[in-house]
């Protein structure tokens, strides 16, 4: 047998750790399972925003709400910025407790309030799992030459097996993804921003009502709220990672990994955008692109759906766990799995682009007030051990006023539009706005009497010790 040098060594025995099924479910990971460092958050959240749903969402701006090439980049940093920095702070999260985020909800919204943004979260991962499996599919389809019914398939029980075996081998595929989908992902980029007019300006007649405050405005929130929805995972892909883990590398690796994959492929999307308005990955071969280049393309569309859905896959089984649900992690993940694949199936025979665009938005009205309020917890009131959490604490109603605050903001054409938005239709992008900070001041001022509390007790201890 011929041995194996010792690089060659720890190489394997990553591989063997990285791909042996995870038996962990959600509660605290002991120090000594601890590893890995700040750099794998970089190589997941890049990986991740490289996909065909940052393209779409990018498209947007350009194809559907009348901006400019210019006028969308600059929707698209800021909006990406505000995602990537929610992902930044949330992942460092994890390793303090070794546990989830969702898990640690608990002691500002009390154990049943808790219980409730996770069925949200299980249930946002079932759609963004469906999201992913139809964009796959019509990518793998494609590329093959199959129908939808084979593809889908395909994709589903890929993204489903890479969340099964769970948290190693999933940083893992990230982390080759990572050197894989830039390579793949060049070619469309050249051909997408020398063949498109990045010269192009405002379109009055595409924006309508919105107006350029107004669609701008809405960019910025869809880009922002496509990037805040990975906010409620971040947790769970560093929960690993030893207690002494730097949060200010952690949050510089998570920001910037997210940033820069996002405002990429976005701003390449809205790039396509002024020149055609492609529905599926199929219009992308079609309208835009040439035969090889068309190819490569839909190879990394296909791929790279994978890599990212399967956080949602194992995100949304944690959370199932978290809502209460007896079972095993992998017994979570095979239904999240199976609920979206059902959802995905009957969404992909409909209209994709109207229902994906509500969607993001309708994600950012709920999590921005449940991220406020653990901003605030985190941040502004004082650590204490805590004996067991009442059944609603006070983040519990901050969060639900926070959302009712949003409501009259919220614009969701054919599903619901807020009287402020229908009276103003640029201020229908504000509604997660005007729910993070109302959430957040509502939750700093409840939560005044335990910081007070604190203040004193520490006021006491110095005046016991004797001079």
């Amino acid at each position: 047998m011929t041995r194996q040098g010792p690089l060659a060594q720890r190489l394997t025995a990553a591989v063997r750790s990285a791909t042996a099924v995870e038996t962990s479910g959600v509660e605290p990971i002991p120090a000594d399972d601890r590893e890995g460092g700040p750099g794998s958050s970089f190589t997941l959240w890049f990986s991740s925003n490289v996909q065909f749903s940052s393209l779409t969402s990018g498209m947007l701006a350009t194809a559907a709400f009348g901006l400019g090439w210019t006028q969308a980049l600059l929707a698209i940093v800021f909006g990406s910025a505000v995602g990537a920095a929610a992902i930044g702070i949330t992942s460092t999260f994890g390793p303090p407790k070794g546990v989830g985020l969702l898990v640690q909800t608990r002691l500002p919204l009390g154990r049943r309030g808790a219980a409730i943004p996770a069925v949200l979260v299980f249930f946002k991962a079932c759609a963004w799992f469906a999201v992913n499996s139809i964009l796959g599919a019509f990518a793998v389809q494609t590329l093959i030459g199959t129908g939808f019914g084979p593809a889908f398939a395909l994709v589903t029980v890929a993204q489903v097996a890479i969340a099964l075996v769970g948290y190693g081998f999933i940083h893992l595929v990230q982390k080759a993804m990572a050197l894989v989908l830039p390579l793949l992902f060049i070619g469309v980029s050249l051909y997408g921003y020398t063949e498109s007019d990045l010269g192009s300006g405002f379109d009055p007649g595409k924006a309508g009502p919105l107006g350029f405050v107004g669609a701008f405005a809405l960019v910025v929130a869809i880009q922002a709220a496509r990037a805040l929805s990975f906010s409620s995972y971040a947790a769970d892909y560093t929960r690993y990672m030893p207690v002494d883990t730097p949060p200010r590398k952690l949050f510089l690796y998570a920001f910037t990994g997210t940033w820069l994959g996002s405002v990429w492929i976005a701003s390449l999307g809205a790039a396509i955008g002024t020149i055609a308005f492609i529905g599926t990955p199929t219009d992308l071969v079609g309208q835009v692109l040439p035969g090889t280049l068309a190819t490569v393309t839909m190879l990394a569309l296909g791929v790279s759906t994978i890599t990212s859905s399967c956080l949602d896959c194992y995100s949304g089984a944690l959370a199932w766990l978290i809502a209460g649900v007896k079972m095993a992690r992998w017994q979570a993940v095979l239904v999240v799995g199976g609920l979206g694949s059902a959802i995905g199936w009957f969404a992909g025979q409909g209209d994709y682009w109207k229902s994906f665009e509500n969607f993001l938005i309708i994600l950012g009205n709920w999590i921005a007030p449940w991220l406020a309020v653990m901003l605030v917890q985190r941040f502004l009131v004082p650590a204490r051990d805590e004996e067991e959490p009442p059944n609603f604490g006070p983040g519990f109603a901050s969060w639900l006023l926070g959302l009712l605050a949003a409501v009259p903001f919220m614009s969701q054409p054919g599903v619901f539009v807020g009287p402020i938005a229908e009276s103003h239709p640029a201020l229908g992008a504000c509604a997660a706005a005007v729910a993070f900070l109302t959430a957040g001041l509502i939750h700093y001022a409840l939560t005044r009497k335990s910081r007070t509390r604190a203040t004193t007790r520490t006021t006491d201890t110095h005046e016991e010790i004797p001079a």
